[in-house]
């Protein structure tokens, strides 16, 4: 089991979508509809590649990957909430796991 101590997802709304995406998904509506897929888009991710890749093969892909896929869905969810960023921090693998890493 790997974990993210820190995802950050920077999101702005055009002003004209403000009144409609708060209507339909209240004044937290970036709860619904951004926070709560991150952590699905994540798992999804992860399941389809080894930790190898996770870790380090693939790590510097993992922000631009999870903001492609959530703007693909707020797009037809929620057109005008942009996603302007995505950080995710290095995974926390078992210990005895980051010793192999760092060790290769």
């Amino acid at each position: 089991m790997i974990y993210f101590d820190r995802i950050e997802v920077v999101n702005y709304l055009i002003p004209g979508a403000v009144f409609d995406i708060v209507r339909n998904f209240t004044a937290d509506y970036d709860k619904a509809l951004i926070f709560n897929k991150v952590h699905h888009e994540l798992n999804q991710f992860c399941s389809v590649h080894s930790l190898q890749e996770v870790y380090i093969g693939l790590f510097d892909q993992i922000d631009e990957n999870l903001k492609k896929t959530l703007q693909e869905d707020l797009t037809s969810m929620a057109p005008g909430l942009i996603i302007q960023a995505v950080r995710v921090t290095k995974p926390n693998i078992p210990e005895s796991i980051r010793r192999n890493y760092e060790l290769m």
